[in-house]
């Protein structure tokens, strides 16, 4: 073969092989889109439904009866990977041991010190309180946590309140015109005057602990002081 026959051969395959990794190139990056704009549809649809029954023991805020011997006082911020930890895993078991024999009462306290997305959440919260709703959301809150920026935006708040059978025009009004903002500010404040400086933050009939223990840790705590009454 001649070297001009040689030069085109090796020029027809160079062309050739820059056309199958254009190609190859080309449908990774269909691919890629594909994934892209399914996570997103995935993220933005996907709800985790919870309970939305009210615990028959709920008043507003606080589960259990308020003449408990033993008081317990929570404040969690809704974007605190700990706080779900506190709020999915161990307050069940608090409930089912101590809190629906009457022996503890539960207050949850919005523990929110600036102006972020747990701020906004913690209003949602509030106006679903005002249509008693509060633990139900609560619940849906925690149980949806992602960690992204967009997790409790606008638009995922209203859909909680929709899947939980919350009266929307009354819950949009409230969370759109601030109608909460006052009863989430008091908290932060009372937080602040308590020496709450992480979340979760539990005081149990007025000793503080820090973090998400375990409930083994609870369960002891409480039971001594119910061996004080």
């Amino acid at each position: 073969m001649s070297k001009r026959a040689q030069t085109r051969m090796q020029q027809k395959n160079t062309t050739r092989n820059r056309r199958f990794i254009i190609a190859v190139i080309a449908v990774i990056a269909v691919i890629a889109s594909i994934l892209v704009i399914r996570q997103s549809n995935e993220s933005a649809e996907d709800i985790v439904v919870v309970n939305k029954d009210v615990p028959s023991y709920a008043d507003n805020r606080a589960l259990g009866f308020i003449e408990a011997p033993i008081l317990i006082q929570d404040f969690s911020n809704f974007p605190c990977p700990h706080c779900r930890s506190l709020a999915m895993d161990t307050l069940p078991l608090i409930k089912d041991l101590f809190i629906e024999s009457g022996l503890v009462r539960y207050e949850y306290y919005y523990a929110t010190f600036d102006q972020s997305v747990g701020r906004f959440a913690a209003e949602a919260a509030e106006c679903a309180n005002q249509q008693e709703m509060f633990w139900p959301y609560h619940d849906m809150l925690f149980a949806n946590q992602t960690g992204t920026k967009d997790q409790f935006s606008e638009e995922r708040l209203l859909d909680f309140a929709k899947e939980l059978d919350i009266d929307l025009d009354q819950f949009r009004t409230c969370l759109l015109e601030g109608e909460s903002t006052d009863a989430v500010e008091k908290d932060a404040v009372l937080a602040l005057e308590m020496g709450v400086r992480a979340t979760p933050t539990l005081f149990i009939n007025g000793e503080m602990f820090e973090g998400a223990q375990p409930f083994e840790m609870y369960k002891e705590i409480i039971e001594s002081n119910l061996e004080k009454k």
